[in-house]
């Protein structure tokens, strides 16, 4: 009876919304020089950089950078002049998958005998999920090099109320930038 209550048990945990962080620095990088910021995208030096993710979805992982951003004292840089760095987001979507699998049996047999009998079968299923991770990446203004990259793996999954996908992207865009400036 216990493996036909763990189906359920696994389809609520599966369906939950979690995510890890994961993120890389370059140590080299001046990270206490940097006051201002500009993304990417609309800097001068992307050339129609699309990152193929929803326009919603992108709206409300820039909005959440820029609060997380400007509550760390960043300030967006004017439009003429030189940002300390560029900011940049893109989503990676994956299909994933994981397996169920259910017992169902009989068994019996005497209590003095030494034989008995048992019955069964097992019942699998293969549940298909997309798995989204937001990337962040910070770009030095001057050099135009990469210095800062963070994931939060599995934070643009299950986000079927927009409500929800709301709170699921602003926490972990405060989970991720919790890590910058490294320290």
């Amino acid at each position: 009876m216990r493996p036909v209550l763990l189906l359920p048990a696994l389809l609520l945990v599966a369906g939950c919304a979690t995510y890890s962080v994961k993120f890389d620095y370059d140590p080299a990088a001046n990270f206490r020089a940097y006051r201002s910021f500009e993304w990417y995208a609309s800097s001068r030096r992307a050339k129609g950089q699309n990152n193929g993710g929803s326009p919603i979805m992108d709206r409300r992982v820039q909005a959440a950078v820029q609060q997380q951003l400007k509550a760390k004292g960043y300030a967006e840089a004017a439009p003429a002049a030189e940002p300390d760095f560029l900011v940049t987001y893109y989503p990676i979507y994956r299909d994933r998958k994981f397996r169920t699998t259910t017992a169902v049996g009989v068994a019996g047999g005497g209590r003095y005998r030494p034989w008995g009998y048992q019955v069964g079968t097992r019942f699998s299923q293969v549940h298909h999920y997309k798995e989204g991770t937001i990337v962040v990446e910070i770009v030095d203004g001057k050099s135009n090099e990469l210095v800062w990259q963070c994931a939060a793996v599995g934070a643009l999954s299950n986000l079927d109320d927009p409500e929800a996908a709301q709170e699921q992207v602003a926490r972990a865009v405060a989970d991720m930038l919790e890590k910058f400036p490294p320290r």
